[in-house]
């Protein structure tokens, strides 16, 4: 049977293991780590991963790994469940979102595999003569102040470009940050072990439990790349649908890279290291709702029936409202105020709304209608699956999110604008 290991973490066969894999020495000594759990079943097969609180005020999927694990038999279980109930646990410590250690939303610095990003500027070099590289079409000419300026020909518009010499220091691929480090070791780890992904999330406080399920993207320059998409976003879908919430499929091609949500766990698991893998949102965060860890428990169950890790059929979820089922929507933010207001919501997670309808009212603080924008009403069909908190808005904010009907297609190229 294959041996699983997290780092010098090493499974046993029928066993439950529990340990800790370090990942960072801070400034004073201490040692950040996150606890692993290998939970190897007696029979071989494939191994799922489950992460959670990668963004640390996001709870719900700490008590669905606990309970996942307690509740698995290992005499049955065909492969092995590997956990870590927190990617984040220094912002749990602090109840936020990002670890203190790093200012950047972990959940967009997994390894790139955008294979038409940006490399790294070469630096500048003194030279005493004129050459010309008839491969890369640049002249390199030597200034008698002794400045070197490099002119470079774009093939496209014929015009010199002349490359800033202290580009360089500003490329931050060149300096990934303490967390990008981390998840690229952790990475090596998924590539040595993960067949599958589950990375466990929250969403806002007034919003129903959902899957993102992501576009898969391709290199048209590889052969045969976009059929391998095609069956990788076929069994991703699968295993989406097997777990059992509402579907909502991930933003267009262009915006998924300016978002960098290729880069989220999932979207580098998936687009990356091309395994299934996804993303589910568990309602709200900052504290969980006992009726959606059953729904989630039963949805990670479900992935393991599909993945035949466990025997049983599907369990259809009926805890949590399951919308918009066998059609295929996206989400966007819609409807906008145009105006900062105090807003009165006229919809509830769920519903349903039709072009026209009034989705909120907007008032000033004395709560006198806000002129030419008292009534907000959507401008297309869609359901009501997330709703922005509170009551305040400025201009151009969201009220809510809808999943509209989506016709554009789940497998795709990288995006032309990322090449550049």
């Amino acid at each position: 049977m294959k041996e699983i290991k997290v780092g010098n973490i090493v499974g046993k066969v029928g066993k439950i293991v529990y340990d800790y894999l370090e990942v960072l020495e801070h400034p004073v000594g201490t040692i950040e780590r996150l606890p692993v759990i290998i939970a190897q079943g007696v029979n071989s097969g494939p191994t799922l991963w489950l992460t959670s609180n990668i963004h640390g005020n996001e709870y719900t999927g700490i008590p669905v790994i606990h309970r996942v694990i307690n509740s698995l038999n290992l005499e049955e279980l065909k492969g092995t469940v590997i956990a870590i109930p927190t990617l984040n646990p220094a912002g749990s410590r602090v109840r936020t979102r990002y670890p203190y250690y790093d200012r950047k939303d972990p959940n967009r610095l997994f390894p790139d595999g955008n294979p038409f990003k940006e490399k790294p500027k070469e630096g500048i070099t003194e030279t005493s003569e004129i050459t010309v590289d008839e491969e890369k079409k640049e002249e390199e000419l030597t200034i008698k102040t002794e400045k070197v300026v490099k002119i470079s020909v774009d093939q496209e518009d014929k015009e010199p470009k002349i490359v800033d010499p202290l580009a360089i220091f500003d490329n931050e691929e060149l300096y990934p940050s303490v967390q990008e480090m981390i998840w690229k070791n952790l990475f090596e780890i998924l590539k040595e072990t993960a067949d599958y992904l589950l990375d466990l999330h929250n969403a806002f406080i007034k919003s129903i439990p959902f899957s993102f399920l992501d576009r898969v993207l391709y290199n048209p320059d590889v052969e045969d790349d976009n059929k391998k998409a095609e069956n990788l976003y076929n069994r991703t879908e699968e295993m989406v649908r097997a777990f059992g919430l509402t579907i909502v499929r991930e933003t267009t091609p262009n915006k998924y890279i300016q978002k960098k949500l290729h880069r989220s766990t999932s979207g580098a698991a998936l687009n990356y290291l091309r395994i299934p893998s996804f993303t589910v949102e568990l309602g709200m965060y900052l504290d969980i709702e006992p009726e959606v860890v059953d729904a989630a428990t039963i949805g990670v169950f479900n992935v393991l029936k599909w993945a035949k890790m466990v025997k049983g059929s599907v369990e259809k979820i009926t805890s949590v409202p399951v919308i918009a089922e066998n059609e295929a929507v996206r989400y966007i933010g819609h409807p906008r105020t145009k105006k900062s207001a105090i807003i009165d919501l006229k919809i509830k997670k769920g519903d349903f709304v039709k072009k026209g309808d009034v989705v909120a009212v907007a008032r000033d603080i004395f709560g006198r209608p806000i002129k030419d924008d008292f009534e907000i009403k959507t401008e297309v069909d869609g359901y009501v699956f997330m709703i922005n908190e509170g009551i305040l808005r400025y201009p151009n904010e969201e009220i809510c999110w809808l999943a509209s009907p989506d016709t554009q297609p789940m497998v795709d190229k990288w995006p032309k604008k990322s090449r550049k």
